[in-house]
């Protein structure tokens, strides 16, 4: 399925080497009044965003940890589109390839540094290295948003579930717990400000962090706020998840029986 997927990504903009170059302005907290809950809660939250799943019935939840363990390759791909009509009646949408918007092009960079910064994963140019791109980036109409070609090899119905009322979703596959290759589907036609927040709420999650929850307040994985950064609590999760003591494969129980302390740390060590 990785070849599969990895086959039909063409022309692209590579967004490699200088897009994690440091950003000054790049992680900042949203408030320096965040309410702040106690470890116990931040271990809950952990367990809410990490292994159970939105999407009951159409992605399941994880059983063990899943994360990055490999460098990132990204590149990122945009169509446009057209509603015309049809020879004998009707209309179909015309996609055509186009170059991807700079300002999106700037919140890929921006959020992304912040998130390698967090993690401490490590990045490669496709080109350079002679393997293929691992993490892709497609912005398309919402009317395409489900289209099977955007992510080969996946279930038609769970591209529609997932496209479904959605400003952007993604995918990703792992192996032994390792992450191996992630597609994020972006709504081209949104704001550049719903763009930015989306696109820093799917690159959060692909890293392994898949589920969003209302519990999980203040933070971009709560579906009630719409956040242009991360917060205190998603830091704490992230970096959580990317302690080199928790390893991918962990089962679920065994990574809950030790997270508490490591989120003990965190906590006292995060401003």
């Amino acid at each position: 399925m990785v070849n599969s997927l990895i086959s039909v990504v063409r022309s692209r903009v590579c967004i490699l080497g200088v897009l994690f170059a440091a950003l000054s302005s790049a992680g900042a907290g949203v408030s320096a009044d965040e309410t702040r809950p106690s470890v116990a809660e931040l271990v809950g939250f952990f367990e809410q965003v990490v292994f159970e799943s939105e999407y009951k019935g159409a992605v399941q939840g994880s059983k063990v940890v899943k994360k990055w363990t490999g460098p990132i390759r990204l590149t990122v791909s945009a169509m446009a589109g057209k509603v015309l009509p049809k020879p004998g009646g009707g209309r179909e949408l015309k996609l055509e390839k186009i170059r991807p918007k700079e300002p999106h092009v700037k919140a890929i960079r921006r959020h992304l540094t912040a998130l390698v910064r967090l993690t401490g994963i490590k990045t490669e140019d496709s080109k350079k290295v002679g393997k293929p791109p691992n993490l892709i980036i497609r912005f398309v109409p919402r009317l395409a948003m489900a289209a099977p070609f955007l992510v080969k090899g996946a279930d038609p119905a769970l591209l529609r579930r997932l496209a479904e009322n959605a400003p952007c979703y993604f995918l990703t596959a792992a192996k032994d717990g390792a992450i191996v290759w992630g597609t994020i589907i972006v709504n081209i036609e949104m704001s550049e400000r719903q763009v930015s927040n989306c696109l820093l709420e799917e690159l959060t999650q692909a890293l392994g962090l898949p589920n969003d929850s209302d519990l999980v307040k203040p933070s971009i994985f709560n579906h009630l706020s719409e956040l242009p950064a991360l917060t205190r609590n998603d830091k704490i999760l992230i970096r959580t998840l990317y302690d080199k003591r928790l390893t991918a494969g962990t089962p679920r129980a065994e990574a809950m029986a030790r997270i508490g302390a490591l989120i003990a740390e965190l906590d006292a060590a995060t401003p």
